[in-house]
């Protein structure tokens, strides 16, 4: 499992990106096989959204609803 507190720039996160985020690591570990493979390097607030960046180079948008893509 992802440990949302140690991603960078989870501490610079509003509360309520904070519960956002750590809802979104449960949700997308539990998608993959290999979800480490997938693993957010990063998140950061941008204009509606979070931006979580992955492991692997790719990067996601976040929904307040806790939809991505």
């Amino acid at each position: 499992m992802f440990i949302p507190e140690k991603i960078k720039g989870f501490n610079k996160l509003a509360n309520a990106d904070k519960e956002l985020f750590k809802r979104f690591c449960t949700r997308f570990y539990n998608a993959w096989e290999y979800p480490e493979d997938h693993a957010p390097v990063k998140v950061q607030r941008a204009d509606g959204y979070l931006k979580i960046t992955l492991n692997d180079g790719d990067w996601l948008h976040v929904l307040g609803n806790g939809d991505w893509y």
